[in-house]
């Protein structure tokens, strides 16, 4: 059993199950995902169909910065796998499935509302897990310490994060393509990237606006995204816990239909456990999902 496996043990409240357990690896009542960055080179949107074509739930909850307003520009990029994401989170809503969308701090509303036709439910929201247990839902930049109260200054750490994922992309995918004296420049700058990649990544959260936001929503754990990074611990008395993102890590928060929560990683056919450096998550196998 690993760390998050534990968390449903204080969580859980017996008999408030709201439904019979599906024994389906790919059918979960509730799924988190957040921070796609649509618009971006960095969205790693065919991975992300993929994940959505595969799995089932009931609820779908988009945690925030989907479509990258900041991008807006000449750095805007949009590709066809990322219109397929678009065509896939509305045959979603076509299906039956809730379909929310948080706003985040890199969304515009009209350009997401324009382009995959969803309106913001609110900054946050409460979900009762199968369990009963009280998960207050945001995108989490408000607990972002780093963020400076000047917008302009912010967008300039988004842009310096977005420049520094294009290098190291480039480095991984063109290394094996170069002269050894090409390899060795290359090599000289891969160190600095994933240093300023972990750097922009690392942000510090404000754990008593975490502790205050939860007790005055009366929740057990907060759910939220923005770091790009997958985390889950106890903040004194609240769980914490931040699903990932779709442009480095392709992770999601999922919950079953006994109300167990579970951190998973996608890699187009199956999840596996993360590098040994990641938070660890759950290993579990999802079969592809009928349309």
């Amino acid at each position: 059993m690993n760390e998050y496996q534990s968390i449903p043990q204080w969580m859980n409240k017996p008999g408030t199950r709201t439904a019979p357990f599906k024994p389906f690896p790919n059918v979960y009542r509730s799924i988190w995902i957040s921070d796609f960055h649509l618009g971006t080179r960095g969205c790693k949107a065919s991975t992300l169909c993929s994940f959505l074509r595969s799995v089932k739930a009931e609820n779908l909850y988009l945690v925030g910065d989907i479509v990258d307003a900041w991008s807006l520009g000449p750095s805007w990029y949009w590709s066809s796998a990322q219109s397929d994401v678009v065509t896939e989170l509305a045959a979603w809503r076509r299906r039956g499935s809730r379909v929310v969308f948080v706003a985040g701090n890199h969304d515009e509303i009209s350009l997401v509302e324009s382009l995959l036709g969803l309106s913001p439910h609110r900054g946050q929201l409460i979900h009762v897990t199968a369990s009963g247990s009280r998960l207050l839902v945001m995108h989490g930049h408000e607990f972002d310490s780093s963020l400076s109260s000047a917008r302009w200054l912010s967008m300039m750490g988004g842009k310096a994060y977005s420049a520094a994922l294009r290098i190291n992309e480039w480095y991984c995918r063109e290394r094996f393509r170069y002269t050894s004296a090409a390899r060795s420049l290359a090599g000289y700058w891969k160190g600095p990237v994933r240093s300023a990649v972990r750097y922009l990544t690392t942000a510090d959260i404000d754990e008593l606006a975490v502790v205050e936001k939860a007790r005055y929503h009366r929740a057990d754990a907060i759910v939220c995204g923005h770091l790009h990074r997958t985390e889950q611990r106890l903040i004194g008395p609240i769980w914490y816990i931040n699903d990932g993102d779709w442009v480095q890590n392709c992770t999601a928060l999922a919950e079953t239909y006994d109300g167990t929560l579970s951190l998973i990683r996608w890699e187009g056919d199956r999840t596996r456990p993360p590098h040994a450096s990641s938070t660890e998550l759950e290993t579990h196998y999802a079969e592809p999902a009928a349309s």
